[in-house]
């Protein structure tokens, strides 16, 4: 048994959260073997998924007199909750992550640990420029990207299955209406598909049934109907024995990619798919190809990319799917639609690659996403600023806003912040800094750095050492444009 103290994670998160823990469950087991690793959850999920989570030992809340006889060597909390920031803030260990409230502080404050912690908590209401996934800003405060380069991945493969027809299961359930097709359209898609000689089985959770039910009516197909039969653990189980699972952003659908069944992510609502589209490699995300996609809430009167969605392309992507033929995906017509394929990129994170070439290969706002992306793994140091990463930038950079009456206009709103910020430093004074909607005051594209350094600022009371920090992040990015 190892005399090391254990590493606890907290994730005290839906499903989908306790899934995408998982991968770093993983790295940290291949880096420290000899470790032990806890992980403090919701006992409802993390009992379902026993079966197929990693070897970690699982506590629930419940349990926190335990854990605080213990020692940790290091606590990462990947919950937003305030019990967990209670919890991690009481616990003893060497390192901490993520947010935590000490016991002392008497105004009860917040404040979170690590750089990617920190700019996780920062594209809150501000993600429409992200483009990390969230498993793994779970893990750049702890790994290097060469140990996430090395990591290999399995193909997403059908389980053994039982019969010699084609099994698709349709997810109906989503946590948020917005984010879940219609009962219209699971009907069409049911449609369609049974036109096609595939049965798929209606999935979902006991809040789903109601609608499940409408769609089973309408078809006749009530003995296709599975949605509320089974537990969690029973889902895990029978996932496997699918050949594709057409999903929602919701929970399964990050259960369904770590058994490796290929997933259809139908990407909708307020879904930022970089940050919660299936993680593993060589699954696919569809979404209406709207300017919109990616927001944090929609503000409109009727959901424009529910209304958009086809159930009949939906279905041809899927027979393609399930007739192992992905290279004739690119060849079709996507009526307004944008088809990705999941995978890693060279610096070892999620990606996803775009599959229909007859659209823009890049668009400007992809163009200015990369750009964020790389400024703060140059910026939060996990890339050099070196002769092969900074001109790759300034390049990036440098085509951000054309025409240059864009360029001039971004570069005074970059001033304006550097001034703000050598105020603070030179009166000693959180000035415009210590209300909520400072970052907010500055046009979209800015918007990753000044929520960044707003954010960054008050986490650690505007120290000088942070302000100093502010300041060189401001002036690294009016050097690049």
């Amino acid at each position: 048994m190892s005399s090391e103290h254990p590493i606890l994670i907290l994730q005290m998160q839906r499903m989908g959260d306790l899934a995408l823990t998982y991968p770093l469950c993983g790295w940290l087991a291949s880096t420290r073997p000899d470790v032990p690793i806890w992980v403090v959850g919701e006992r409802i999920f993390f009992e379902g998924m026993l079966d197929i989570s990693p070897a970690v030992t699982f506590f629930d809340y419940s349990s926190s007199n335990v854990l605080q006889q213990r020692r940790f060597s290091l606590l990462i909390n990947l919950s937003h909750r305030r019990e967990a920031a209670l919890l991690a803030g009481a616990l003893s260990c060497d390192a901490r992550l993520g947010p935590y409230i000490l016991p002392d502080n008497t105004d009860g404050a917040m404040h979170i640990e690590g750089y990617w912690q920190l700019y996780r908590a920062s594209v809150t209401h501000n993600n429409r420029h992200n483009l990390f996934h969230w498993a793994d800003l779970n893990a750049l405060d702890v790994l290097s990207l060469s140990h996430l380069r090395r990591t290999s991945w399995p193909l997403p493969k059908p389980a053994e299955k039982m019969t010699e027809n084609k099994r698709i299961g349709l997810f109906v359930g989503a946590s948020e209406e917005d984010k879940r097709p219609d009962t219209n359209f699971w009907v069409s898609l049911t449609d369609k598909l049974l036109r096609f000689g595939i049965k798929p089985v209606l999935l979902g959770g006991r809040q789903d049934q109601a609608q499940a039910n409408s769609i089973a009516a309408k078809l006749n197909i009530h003995a296709l109907n599975l949605c509320g039969h089974f537990s969690i653990s029973e889902l895990c189980l029978f996932m496997r024995k699918l050949d594709l699972l057409i999903v929602p952003d919701t929970g399964p659908m990050h259960i369904a990619a770590w058994v490796n069944l290929p997933v259809l992510n139908l990407s909708l609502g307020p879904v930022n798919a970089w940050e919660t589209a299936p993680f593993a490699p060589n699954h696919h995300v569809l979404r209406p190809a709207l300017s919109c996609s990616g927001c944090w809430a929609c503000d409109k009167v009727k959901i424009l990319c529910k209304n958009k969605l086809s159930a009949a392309l939906v279905a041809e992507i899927a027979g393609m799917i399930l007739d192992g033929a992905p290279q004739l995906l690119a060849r079709l017509n996507l009526q307004g639609h944008e088809l990705y394929r999941t995978d890693r990129d060279e610096y070892g994170l999620f990606t996803m690659r775009r599959m229909n070439p007859r659209g823009k290969t890049v668009c400007s706002r992809f163009h200015r996403s990369s750009f964020w992306k790389l400024f703060f793994l140059i910026a939060l140091r996990k890339l050099p600023a070196d002769e092969t990463n900074l001109p790759k930038l300034r390049n990036l950079g440098q085509g951000l806003n054309y025409p240059e009456a864009m360029r001039e206009k971004l570069s005074a709103q970059g001033q304006r912040l550097l001034l703000a910020l050598s105020h603070a430093a030179l009166s000693n004074k959180s000035g415009d800094f210590s209300g909520e909607s400072f970052w907010k005051s500055f046009p979209p594209l800015l918007r990753p750095l000044s929520s960044y350094v707003h954010l960054a600022l008050q986490n650690s009371d505007f120290s000088r050492e942070s302000i100093r920090n502010a300041v060189q992040l401001a002036e690294f990015f009016i050097s690049l444009i």
